[in-house]
């Protein structure tokens, strides 16, 4: 006895990905996250001086380095770790810790 079953099924992946309005995003970044960036994160990482080859002056450089984890990461570490940022600077607030991962939660992909 032998039962054959065959399937076909076409998977794309932008059938599957979300299409997200990144207008909220880029509101919240406006209203929340682009001041903390400015007072925090600009000194070193503009687009006229970009240390690590990172610039935070726009919404799209800023979303792109919290979607890969650049930000989130590193502002998390404690101080006294050499990868901790803001370099020389104090943690930033839990408040705004939260703030930059709220933006994180309602990015788009």
């Amino acid at each position: 006895f032998l039962i054959l079953c065959f399937s076909c099924e076409d998977n794309v992946e932008e059938d599957y990905a979300a299409t997200n309005d990144c207008s909220e995003a880029e509101v919240y970044y406006q209203e929340n996250i682009a001041s903390i960036m400015l007072n925090n994160c600009v000194s070193c990482h503009s687009t006229s001086y970009s240390s690590g080859g990172l610039s935070l002056e726009s919404f799209n450089s800023t979303a792109d380095a919290i979607r890969d984890g650049s930000i989130i990461n590193r502002v998390n570490l404690e101080q006294s770790n050499p990868l901790f940022m803001p370099l020389g600077s104090e943690k930033l607030s839990q408040e705004q810790l939260q703030t930059i991962q709220d933006f994180s939660n309602i990015l788009c992909l």
